[in-house]
């Protein structure tokens, strides 16, 4: 999203239609990009494309009467991002569900650099991740950013303001806290 975008999120959040349209517009674009490439680089089969992803976003971020106010671009990809997250770990859930009572359809969700089994155990990764985030609100942040929203470590360090350096140590510390804690879960 452009300056210009950031500049029309006043008359967004006051209800102007035609500046929603095109914040809209531009975020749907973006997401779907994101979860495409997410998608992309996914080793197992799929739930879902990366149109419907992003479209069962949409429909939680925008299809209430109000939508969310929104204050600039990182809030905007932070509630993206947050629910990627949200409808990952919830089809993940109902998956699970469907397994225990025989269904057993056999699809998994992107890993973590491949390490953590957010398929296997989804209601774990949710408590972690929200445990993080009382630990420390900055690594859970860059967790959902990296992970649900798919942003490199420049597009994240750029998103936070803070180094690529600090980046790539945040998200180590918060990569090893979560499979400890996914591993003391089994």
């Amino acid at each position: 999203m452009n300056a210009e975008i950031t500049a029309l999120l006043p008359a967004f959040n006051a209800g102007d239609s035609h500046a929603r349209d095109q914040v809209v517009r531009a975020l749907y674009s973006a997401m779907h990009e994101l979860a495409a490439a997410q998608l992309r680089a996914e080793r197992n089969p799929r739930t879902f494309s990366a149109t419907e992803l992003v479209n069962e976003c949409f429909l939680r971020l925008f299809g209430a009467l109000r939508p969310p106010e929104v204050l600039n671009r990182q809030h905007m990809l932070g509630l993206a991002a947050r629910t990627m997250r949200r409808v990952l770990i919830d089809t993940a859930r109902q998956r699970q569900a469907r397994r225990r009572q025989g269904l057993g359809e056999q699809v998994t969700l992107t890993r973590i650099a491949g390490e953590l089994p957010i398929d296997d155990q989804p209601e774990a990764l949710d408590q972690a991740l929200n445990t993080l985030e009382r630990l420390d609100a900055r690594q859970a942040r860059i967790v959902e950013l990296r992970f649900f929203a798919g942003l490199s470590q420049e597009e994240t360090a750029e998103l936070l303001a803070i180094s690529v350096r600090t980046v790539q140590r945040e998200w180590r510390i918060a990569r090893a806290w979560l499979l400890r804690e996914l591993g003391a879960a089994e």
